[in-house]
């Protein structure tokens, strides 16, 4: 890393065709990470993307505003069963339990990442650097503290974490009130 590059965050990355493009210092801290779900971790916050998630703790708030309301009706409607409702709830927690596992793995490597540079910048007299950097690493363990409370609140089933069963539940009652309606106008 040349000394332009450490005080203004940014360094070229060659894309397919050879061209260079500017990188910012937090992108190449934060590694890109696409899910066969469909969500994208640790995005960084381009121009061309304004709405890119620019944190990992994002990822999870994203997750807690799915509505899975038409989910759970069509579920309802494919498999009536009060016992599949519940193993679906299940994997909904399943799959937030191993988002929060993925993330705070995701922080924990950023703050290695992070203390190996704030070491070697110490070394180097780059106090104002040091000083971004410890900044950063106050974010990142808040960020983590942050996972740690909503994981215990998801045991404790606070209400924004259950938010998600409960639209799921909604829409499985609705489409089990679907199926009823349909078979008595059918018996009409």
């Amino acid at each position: 890393m040349g000394l332009f590059e450490l005080f203004f965050g940014t360094t070229k990355k060659s894309d397919q065709n050879g061209n260079e493009n500017p990188v910012k210092q937090d992108e190449q801290l934060m590694p890109e990470m696409k899910e066969s779900n469909g969500l994208t971790i640790a995005a960084p916050v381009t121009k061309e993307d304004e709405m890119s998630v620019s944190m990992p703790l994002d990822e999870i708030y994203k997750y807690l505003r799915i509505d899975f309301e038409s989910r759970g009706y069509d579920d309802a409607l494919s498999n009536p069963d009060i016992s599949y409702r519940d193993m679906n709830k299940q994997l909904l927690t399943s799959n937030l339990k191993v988002l929060f596992k993925q993330i705070k793995q995701i922080y924990i490597d950023n703050l290695k990442t992070n203390d190996f540079h704030i070491k070697s910048r110490e070394q180097a007299g780059l106090i104002d650097i040091v000083d971004l950097l410890k900044n950063r690493k106050e974010t990142l363990e808040n960020h983590l503290a942050e996972i740690i409370k909503m994981e215990t609140d998801l045991e404790n089933k606070e209400d924004y974490m259950i938010g998600m069963l409960l639209s799921y539940e909604r829409g499985f009652l609705r489409g089990l009130a679907a199926l009823s309606l349909e078979s008595l106008k059918q018996r009409r």
